[in-house]
């Protein structure tokens, strides 16, 4: 038989034994492969007027997030599968084979797995490509008709990643077939990961893992703060350090510690588990680690998804505050003649009148700079607030005080501080907060406005250009188009070009952000996939460990030990592999969350810590349970 035959053969006789890989890297390709296919296909044409540049940005910036995790889970996926067949290859030497014919036989039953990942995960794209953007632009809210349509380039993309990190993979495996003794062929599934060595190591990179999480943590508190970037940067260096550092001593010697408490270890049968969950620990605590920065990330991602959409609403609503807005540069206008031209065709909701006083921006020393300045009087803002609803928190100001007007941003990595003190020419006056409510809608995203006392905005006067803004909102912001006209007919110029009345119309619908909701389902998609990752790694793993302890087992059924006892035993180790890396996970992901709730300015993520870890709870709570049973499966079947 060639080698080609027998590798196919043994492929064929092992495809249940290798199904939780496939499957895995089929799902890898499919998502990777509908991440191109939103990008390419010709059903999302009418992005063209959606600033489709930046939702291409945002799928291809998902796409190389994905393919990052991609490539470890390939990397730990096709070592477990090297293991696995390292033994039963070493086999071949007896008949004759040497080390290249057994690496070129592990290369083509390799080479027949990724195949069929690769036309499974890709035939399934193509098949669930419209659905996928069906979801990917309902949870978007954005209405379009969806054709079906495939083009070659996402495959060629797809067919490239895929077989260029899996075939990276499998000639890693090759080679490492080709230089291995019969020896290491033959005993490789009983060969270490790790060694240890001794207390002082163990206790060394207890504490420095411990004290380097802690550092992340601390980093990450104060992103937002200051030098957020720095502070973001260290955190994220720091924290991925902490966990390495921390499987690899302090869980481990947690570990130890329980089997050295005789007490805690001789109760429940906890010897048949204990030991062997502290030899795990100590052997695989590299995969323990990337499972648990998978989640972290993957937990971060959906924070990120849901503060981004969150933002993106709230600024949405900021600036639909108003629907027409008209300025008058030095001239005077009737906003109760606007309001009767606009209820021609539309019922006006409110309506707000403010004078603003434009001054120079060489006369502001403010910590950011801004291209345009403007002040207004405090009865100007309070005026307005009765006529809208808003609400002015800071009645009453006193000479010398003042109040900025903000609008919201998507996020920010500039110092949180608030400002303290302005300086206008040569006053300086104590800012007593900022506002963030939208009294001059569309407008207060484009200018700085300071708020001051009356008596000091009089005195401003002569320094600026005084201009007025009539500001309208209509009940069906949906049905602007019949008053538009109207609107525009208002804009006047002198003979020189200059506005003497300028008009603005704020649709309800903002092009710019579909971008913002692209991404959102994006990361949502990426959550998912990641967490499913990170739980196929540890049902590989669990499956390897059985197999591993399939004679112990067996040897300890023969010693009279109840089937129910040495299942529930088996089944402790395996949960507490699942859990510990959530425990973790779940504690370091709060902090994750709250540098970026600093990063979004305040916005409030407690709850998707909450929500994450719940979800992701209840995933591997599922997939711990199929392992359990596979696991079982595993242990007692008998060798044929």
């Amino acid at each position: 038989m060639k080698l080609s035959g027998l590798a196919f053969y043994n492929f064929r006789h092992s495809v249940r034994e290798y199904g939780v890989l496939i499957l895995s890297l089929a799902f890898s390709v499919f998502i990777f492969f509908s991440f191109q296919n939103v990008v390419y296909s010709d059903s999302v044409a009418f992005l063209e007027s959606m600033r489709k540049d930046m939702i291409e940005m945002g799928v291809q910036a998902a796409s190389v997030v994905f393919g990052v995790f991609f490539f470890f889970f390939t990397w730990y996926a096709t070592g477990v599968f090297l293991q696995q067949r390292k033994r039963e290859t070493g086999i071949y030497i007896f008949m004759g084979l040497d080390n290249r014919k057994i690496g070129k036989l592990y290369a083509l039953e390799a080479f027949f797995t990724g195949l069929a990942a690769w036309a499974a995960g890709t035939g399934t794209g193509i098949l669930f490509s419209r659905l996928f953007q069906m979801l990917l632009l309902k949870l978007s809210d954005v209405a379009v008709e969806i054709r079906f349509s495939i083009s070659l380039k996402p495959v060629l993309i797809t067919a490239a990643m895929f077989w260029g990190i899996y075939g990276l993979m499998v000639w890693r495996g090759y080679r490492s077939v080709v230089k291995s003794s019969v020896t290491e062929l033959l005993s490789s599934a009983k060969q270490k990961e790790h060694v240890r060595q001794g207390k002082l190591r163990t206790a060394l990179l207890s504490l420095t893992g411990a004290a380097v999480l802690a550092a992340g943590y601390v980093c990450a508190l104060k992103t937002g703060r200051e030098s957020s970037l720095n502070y973001a940067l260290a955190a994220v260096i720091l924290v991925v350090a902490g966990v390495w550092l921390l499987y690899d001593g302090l869980i481990p010697a947690v570990v130890e510690a329980m089997c050295r408490k005789k007490k805690f270890l001789y109760r429940k049968q906890r010897t048949l588990w204990i030991n062997s969950l502290s030899w795990r620990m100590k052997k695989n605590y590299r995969m323990y680690a990337m499972v648990t920065i998978l989640m972290i990330t993957a937990v971060t991602v959906l924070g990120t998804a849901i503060a981004l959409h969150g933002r993106y609403e709230n600024s949405r609503t900021f600036r639909n505050t108003y629907t027409f807005q008209v300025a008058g540069f030095g001239e005077k206008l009737d906003r109760q003649e606007i309001i009767r031209g606009i209820e021609e065709e539309n019922k006006v909701e409110y309506s707000s009148e403010i004078r603003v006083l434009a001054l120079p921006a060489e006369l502001f020393h403010t910590p950011y700079v801004y291209q345009d300045y403007g002040v207004i009087a405090e009865s100007q803002i309070r005026q307005a607030a009765e006529d809208t609803g808003l609400t002015w928190e800071y009645p009453g100001l006193q000479k010398g005080e003042c109040v900025e007007l903000t609008h919201i941003v998507l996020l920010s990595l500039a110092d949180s501080e608030p400002e303290k003190e302005m300086t206008l020419g040569d006053t300086s006056y104590r800012v007593l907060g900022a506002c963030s409510e939208p009294f001059l809608g569309d407008l207060q995203n484009d200018m700085s406005f300071y708020v001051l006392d009356d008596q000091d905005y009089e005195a401003l006067i002569s320094q600026g250009a005084e201009m007025t803004f009539y500001n309208f909102r209509i009940e069906n912001p949906e049905n602007l188009e019949a008053s538009e006209d109207f609107i525009r007919s208002l804009s006047r110029q002198d003979e020189n070009g200059n506005y003497l009345v300028g008009t603005s119309v704020v649709r309800p619908e903002d092009s710019e952000g579909a971008y913002i909701r692209i991404t959102y389902s994006l990361c949502l998609f990426l959550f998912v996939t990641i967490i499913l990752a990170a739980g196929s790694i540890l049902f590989l793993k669990a499956g390897n460990d059985a197999r591993e302890d399939r004679e112990r087992y067996q040897v300890l059924e023969k010693l009279g030990i109840p089937e129910r006892t040495l299942r529930k035993s088996l089944g402790w180790e395996i949960r507490f592999t699942y859990y510990c890396p959530v425990v973790l996970m779940a504690v370091s992901s709060w902090f994750s969350l709250r540098a970026l709730s600093n990063v979004m300015l305040g916005e409030n993520l407690i709850w998707v810590n909450l929500f994450s870890a719940l979800f992701i709870l209840a995933v591997f709570a599922v997939i711990c349970l199929l392992s359990e049973r596979s696991c079982w499966k595993t242990v007692t079947a008998r060798k044929s």
